[in-house]
C-alpha cells in the first residue's frame, strides 16, 4: 500500500513538472515571436517615420495586433484552401493568392488597431507598407519548392 502511494505521488509530481516545463517552453516561444514582431514594427515604423508616444505603447499595439492576426490568419488559411484546394504554397498562383489574402488580413488588423489605439497614429501608406512586408514574410516562409528528380544513371 505504501509503495502505491509513493508511486502515485511520484507520478503526480512528474506530471506537474512536465506541465510546468511545457508551459514555460510555450511561453518563451510566444515571447520570442512577440519580440520579433515588436522589433520588426519598431524598425519599420522608424524607417517610415511613424510617430508613437513610447515603446510601451508600441508593445501594446503589437500585442493587440498579434491577437487580431491570429484570428485573421485562421480565416486566411481557410479561404486559401477554398480557392486552391492545397495546404502548401507550390506555384506562383498559390503564392499570389496567399500573399493577397495575408496582405488584406494584415492590413485590416493593423487598421483596426490603429483606429482603436490613439497613442500610435499611422498614415494609410504606412499601414499598407507594413502589411505588405508582413504578408510577404509570412508567405515566403510558407513557400515550398517542388524538388525536381535528377536522373543519376545517365
Amino acid at each position: 500500500m505504501a509503495t502505491q502511494q509513493r508511486k502515485g505521488k511520484r507520478n503526480r509530481v512528474s506530471k506537474i513538472s512536465v506541465t510546468i516545463i511545457l508551459s514555460i517552453l510555450v511561453g518563451f516561444t510566444f515571447a520570442f515571436v512577440a519580440a520579433l514582431y515588436y522589433f520588426g514594427f519598431l524598425g519599420a515604423l522608424s524607417i517610415l517615420g511613424a510617430a508613437y508616444e513610447s515603446p510601451k505603447h508600441l508593445a501594446v499595439f503589437v500585442g493587440v495586433y498579434l491577437v487580431l492576426s491570429i484570428f485573421g490568419e485562421l480565416i486566411a488559411k481557410v479561404i486559401y484552401y477554398i480557392f486552391t484546394k492545397k495546404h502548401k504554397i507550390q506555384t506562383f498562383y498559390d503564392f499570389m493568392v496567399a500573399f493577397s489574402l495575408n496582405f488584406v488580413v494584415n492590413w485590416i488588423a493593423i487598421s483596426i488597431v490603429n483606429g482603436l489605439y490613439e497613442p500610435i497614429n499611422l498614415a494609410w501608406y504606412i499601414e499598407i507598407v507594413v502589411a505588405a512586408f508582413i504578408a510577404l514574410t509570412e508567405v515566403t516562409f510558407d513557400y515550398e519548392k517542388k524538388k525536381k528528380k535528377r536522373n543519376r544513371g545517365k
